[in-house]
């Protein structure tokens, strides 16, 4: 069975739970504080999920193109 790559771990839901509480928070200092907050934790998020779909890896070389054969008979000119 392969894993899913969506599966949250224990430590991305005391950081989710957090963020929320720190924003919790933040709202009640302030509605500007509680804004600022939320746009934190926002960009926590999208970044978390990012990394996991794997938004920044290196894809597979190409494999580099063929050399047309030559012919030594004919000069070594490609296609004769």
């Amino acid at each position: 069975m392969t894993r899913n790559t969506f599966q949250i771990s224990v430590t991305a839901l005391l950081v989710l739970v957090a963020c929320v509480a720190v924003n919790f928070w933040l709202f009640r200092v302030g509605i500007l504080w509680g804004i600022l907050g939320l746009s934190v934790s926002k960009h926590l998020v999208i970044a978390y999920l990012c990394q996991i779909l794997g938004v920044n890896q290196r894809r597979a070389a190409a494999p580099a193109p063929a050399v047309p054969a030559t012919n030594p008979a004919a000069g070594g000119l490609p296609g004769s």
